[in-house]
């Protein structure tokens, strides 16, 4: 019989309490709750007793002999959680947590939905809180092209736009599979209002593009397509210009040509200060956003850094390597990256929508940056395991195009907050004839330059008119 403790004696803990009474089969025996409120410290809640507040859940996990903690405050701050998990990992308690405040208001609390901590729960913020009103205001009956459809960011962009009904979403990827099982998923939940068109297509061919946009006229693009592997990338230097340079450019002039309403490009803060290809395409990308944004058409770009549990990202590698029971690899002990989960990656995205266009870069305050080793070392507590003793980690050197720390601003460009707390904006100064004459002369002669004279182009382009100095990695 498993011996569990509940945080939190509010209608969440009821319900987690309630649910597990309607299983016995799963052989565990609720011995109380714990909860901050004074007006709930000892009193009873259908015979279990309320013994106290988060200081007494160590005195509680040692005298009740708690096997399991489950929290139940859909609320929880951050801080609060880091606080609990600190002291179950010290009595070597399994920790537990239930659905987020919007999937109780939704419905009630089911048995399958108490889950483990993930890493999103252990980030030193709490996550932005978007206004739905003004997303709604200007998503609702708009026909809506998300490109990157079937990766991680685009797939979650169609399901929270979802939300908002759109009357059409149009999700182009050429990832064939990806966008099938996409497709079929979005059809389980389609609400009638909107309608959904899967297409297969490639952002790399421009006249695809201008028959998708006559054919289907959208409205608002919120494009995320782009070839995003950092180290893979540094030996395809010409597929990833053609696909994240030359797309984004082929996508922001059919939509100027077709005169949408919005432009939403996803950046990353490997655009900051760029060493790598992939950095320094997604630079660019930046800075051909805010050009168009002058030629007239509504634009902005949205930049964060790495997202919890996108498709390949280090979460992912790090998981594999725990389920085979490791070593984990890490390329250095110092490095570091902010770090955001990919429903607030979304809802960034979404919210940055409503602010308009001017070209400009909105940015999440995205706290502190994050070790890696610290990433991995909780990855290995969170499955129940010791760092060190049952996974253990190895160092394996700095890759070609990495840096040991990100940076989401430029230094030496103004930001300013927006009016939403916790996004900033950071004004978009690119010279408009120098970076197009560039890249016009770049892409004319793509397939005979080598990758290094296309990367050496890439430099010029950042370096001489955009004055920001592109800085070597430091290396172990």
């Amino acid at each position: 019989m498993r011996r569990v403790l509940i945080c939190g004696a509010g209608e969440a803990g009821i319900m987690v309490m309630n649910e597990i009474r309607r299983h016995p089969e799963e052989h565990i025996e609720v011995a109380g709750f714990i909860d901050d409120d004074i007006k709930k410290i000892g009193k009873s809640i259908q015979g279990l007793k309320v013994f106290g507040g988060k200081l007494k859940l160590k005195e509680c996990i040692r005298n009740l002999n708690i096997n399991e903690v489950i929290i139940a405050m859909p609320s929880i701050s951050k801080k609060v959680i880091k606080g609990i998990v600190k002291t179950c990992k010290a009595e070597k308690v399994k920790l537990l947590i239930v659905p987020s405040t919007m999937e109780i208001i939704e419905g009630t609390v089911r048995f399958d939905q108490i889950k483990q901590l993930d890493l999103a729960d252990l980030l030193d913020r709490d996550e932005i809180r978007i206004n739905s009103d003004e997303i709604r205001n200007y998503i609702e009956s708009k026909r809506i092209l998300v490109t990157g459809a079937a990766g991680s960011i685009g797939s979650e962009l169609v399901r929270e736009l979802l939300r908002y009904n759109p009357h059409t979403i149009i999700a182009l990827d050429m990832n064939e599979n990806g966008l099938f099982y996409l497709s079929h998923d979005i059809k389980k939940v389609l609400n009638g209002r909107t309608k959904f068109i899967p297409c297969v297509s490639d952002i790399k061919y421009k006249n695809i593009l201008d028959e998708l946009f006559y054919l289907y006229k959208p409205e608002i693009v919120f494009h995320a397509a782009a070839y995003k592997h950092v180290p893979l990338m540094e030996n395809h230097i010409r597929m990833i210009f053609l696909n994240n340079v030359v797309g984004t450019r082929n996508m922001l002039d059919v939509s100027h040509y077709y005169r949408i309403d919005k432009f939403i490009g996803i950046s990353t803060d490997k655009a900051v200060y760029p060493v790598s290809v992939m950095g320094k395409t997604k630079r660019i990308c930046e800075c051909m956003i805010g050009i168009y944004n002058k030629k007239g058409m509504e634009s902005c770009s949205v930049r964060f850094g790495n997202v919890l549990g996108s498709n390949g990202s280090v979460i992912t590698v790090f998981q594999d390597q725990i389920n085979q029971g490791g070593p984990i690899t890490i390329t250095s002990p110092y490095m570091e990256r902010y770090f955001m989960s990919l429903h607030e990656a979304t809802s960034l995205v979404l919210q940055a929508g409503s602010f308009g266009g001017s070209g400009n870069i909105y940015v999440l305050d995205m706290g502190k940056p994050i070790k890696i080793k610290d990433l991995a070392e909780n990855m290995i507590i969170l499955s129940g395991l010791t760092p060190g003793t049952d996974i253990k980690i190895n160092y394996t050197g700095v890759r070609a195009g990495e840096k040991l720390s990100e940076e989401l601003f430029y230094r030496d460009i103004k930001v300013i907050e927006s009016r939403h707390k916790g996004i900033f904006i950071e004004k978009s100064i690119a010279d408009e004839k120098f970076i197009i004459d560039s890249l016009d002369t770049l892409t004319r002669d793509i397939y005979i330059l080598n990758g290094e004279q296309i990367n050496n182009a890439m430099d010029q382009v950042l370096n001489i008119k955009t004055y920001f100095p592109v800085r070597t990695a430091l290396t172990m």
